[in-house]
């Protein structure tokens, strides 16, 4: 039989561990008042990683507006696809903090889909 205590581990770190990217969220907030709110999540740092932002927004034209903004280029952009569920992704870094862009809800007919991409236009990763 086991006598020991055991407690729980913390993993998740303190809130002060996300405070670079509150306020890269903050920063970008002030430099681009006029661009399209995003659902946010702010990433708990982990195992020596810094904290990440996820951005997702509503639409294509969001995101374009947002990778316009934070400089990425189209062909850093991702196409994920499994069936009609497709959406697109994009990740840069600011200040130390990694941003990942992403806007779900893309509509591709089948066609769209297998169509060959040249490198330039699309990231060659596509997820299945």
């Amino acid at each position: 039989m086991n006598t020991e205590t055991t407690e729980p581990r913390d993993e998740d770190g303190p809130i002060s561990g996300q405070r670079s990217t509150i306020q890269v969220l903050a920063d970008l907030a002030d430099q681009h008042p006029t661009l399209p709110a995003s659902f946010t999540t702010i990433h708990t740092p982990g195992h020596g990683s810094p904290a990440r932002l996820d951005m997702q927004l509503d639409t294509p034209t969001g995101f374009e507006q947002w990778r316009t903004a934070l400089h990425i280029p189209a062909g850093a952009v991702t196409l994920h696809y499994c069936g009609t569920r497709s959406w697109i992704s994009a990740e840069t870094e600011r200040h130390g903090t990694a941003i990942r862009l992403s806007a779900h809800g893309i509509v591709l007919t089948e066609q769209q889909v297998t169509a060959p991409r040249d490198a330039s236009e699309t990231a060659p990763a596509v997820t299945a």
